[in-house]
């Protein structure tokens, strides 16, 4: 007996002929080589149905050798309603090569499963949502892991483009000729808030929740930006729009989120604030002292220039922004409704780093939902 081989088209017309003229399936067997098993299983797993009328049950004779009609005396007899059965050599090596291309793509799904897969993914991604919320959201329906569905992306099998995912894509390292530096840094005194005090405070204050700030940025003719304020271990984040920002605007969000929600949960919540050198971030005195008491509300840092990964956490949100607020477009149409919606979207993001929850859900875990009420 040879080693097991996939089927040829001749080798099945073989297997139709001895059909045919009643060979016994050992006798097919021994002409080409194979197990009887083997033989049965082809003939099984490629034989085409045929209902007449309403009576689809099957006949007794094809549950065993040869699993179809061709040779009964009763093929063509008007009184049989049960199911008919044929092997089409042919369309039996269609099917297989079919199959063949699909197993050695990694695709093992039937077609109808396959085309529900890709119009859920298309239709999360169309909605600005990752992989992985759309494999949390469709657990039921998508029954792959997130590292498949982006092989699937990958290799081009989905309707989905690597071109449509955020970040998918890189880009060459722009060049810069020289480095920026607002002229209002110059003058500014940030001792005790650089980000050297920054590591040697959390090194005294282990565990220390620490929120990190920053404005999107936006194209030279917009009058508006947007903040994002977030919590890196909850990956929580808190978006506000301001017209024509300044240091007054960016105190008084701080002022208005102390009103909201009290001054001892504001100083519980937000310890500390860890920044950049944006100038409308520089009056330390506004944001770090609460105008209900005169006391201390958290404190303010600095990263160093031009060293965003200081503060990776909100450069990731910001990247994340930019799939509502592409670059180079402007953001002057959008309300503060509007920021709202989306603050509430990302909020509700179930994220592998939070075990499949939102932020949303992880804040009010850790906090409770009273104080989550007062901040939105």
């Amino acid at each position: 007996m040879k080693d097991w081989k996939h089927l040829t088209l001749e080798q099945r017309k073989v297997i139709a002929n001895g059909i045919s003229h009643k060979y016994k399936v050992k006798e097919i067997a021994e002409t080409l080589g194979y197990d009887p098993t083997s033989i049965s299983k082809e003939v099984k797993r490629n034989r085409e149905s045929i209902t007449i009328g309403k009576n689809i049950t099957n006949c007794k004779k094809t549950n065993r050798w040869p699993y179809v009609c061709t040779g009964c005396n009763k093929k063509y007899n008007n009184q049989c309603f049960f199911t008919k059965y044929n092997y089409d050599a042919v369309k039996a090596q269609k099917k297989a090569d079919e199959n063949l291309i699909l197993s050695r793509k990694g695709i093992d799904i039937d077609d109808e499963t396959f085309k529900h897969l890709d119009e859920l993914v298309k239709d999360g991604i169309d909605n600005k949502k990752s992989i992985y919320q759309i494999t949390i959201e469709n657990k039921e329906d998508i029954n792959k892991s997130v590292t498949t569905i982006y092989r699937y992306i990958n290799n081009g099998y989905l309707t989905t483009k690597k071109m449509d995912l955020p970040y998918a894509v890189t880009y060459k390292k722009r060049k810069h000729n020289k480095k920026y530096e607002y002229s209002e840094n110059k003058t500014i005194d940030r001792t005790g808030h650089t980000y050297i005090d920054y590591l040697a405070y959390i090194h005294k204050h282990p565990g220390i929740y620490v929120w990190q700030l920053d404005f999107l940025g936006t194209i030279k003719t917009d009058n508006n930006n947007i903040l994002s304020f977030i919590l890196p271990d909850l990956q929580f984040v808190i978006l506000d729009l301001f017209k024509n920002p300044n240091q007054d605007k960016v105190v008084g969000f701080f002022d208005e989120l102390e009103e909201r929600i009290g001054t001892d949960a504001f100083i519980e919540l937000i310890p500390v604030i860890l920044t950049d050198r944006d100038p409308n971030f520089t009056d330390i005195e506004g944001i770090c002292f609460s105008k209900i008491t005169g006391e201390e509300r958290c404190k303010l840092f600095f990263c160093d220039s031009y060293v965003s990964n200081q503060k990776p956490n909100v450069e990731n949100i910001n990247k994340q922004l930019r799939l509502f607020f592409p670059k180079g477009k402007t953001i002057d149409t959008y309300t503060r409704k509007d920021i709202k919606n989306i603050n509430k979207t990302l909020l509700d993001r179930p994220l592998k780093s939070l075990d499949s929850f939102t932020p949303k859900e992880a804040f009010i875990n850790v906090f409770d939902e009273e104080l989550f009420n007062k901040l939105f």
